[in-house]
């Protein structure tokens, strides 16, 4: 499912500007603060404290980030060691890399929602 969300940002994504590959400061004001999401099954937070709040089908989850060497590191349940991200964005759209050989993770960024 998240493939497919995926895809559908991608297709989005090509309508509108080039991605462009972001440094320490344009992630800080582009990220922090908002919600990365697919728009309807998983969310993620980026509270200015460091913290991370996620959200993925009804289930809540907490981990952490920062910004190093011009990446954004997150820590999550699935992954509690630090994994450093390239961070692309083309208007709302944010596009993730942890290695050159990986896949990238595409998504988009919105104003944070607050849980109710």
């Amino acid at each position: 499912m998240l493939c497919s969300a995926a895809l559908a940002f991608i297709a989005d994504a090509r309508a509108e500007d080039q991605f462009r590959m972001l440094g320490g400061k344009q992630i800080r004001a582009r990220v922090v603060g908002q919600d990365i999401t697919d728009g309807s099954h998983w969310s993620m937070y980026l509270q200015p404290d460091g913290a991370l709040v996620g959200s993925e089908s009804g289930s809540s989850w907490t981990g952490t980030w920062k910004i190093r060497n011009d990446k954004l590191c997150m820590t999550m349940p699935s992954s509690p060691s630090l994994v450093c991200n390239e961070v692309w964005m083309s208007g709302a759209y944010i596009r993730m890399r942890a290695n050159k050989d990986e896949e990238t993770f595409d998504a988009r960024v919105m104003a944070h929602q607050a849980k109710q």
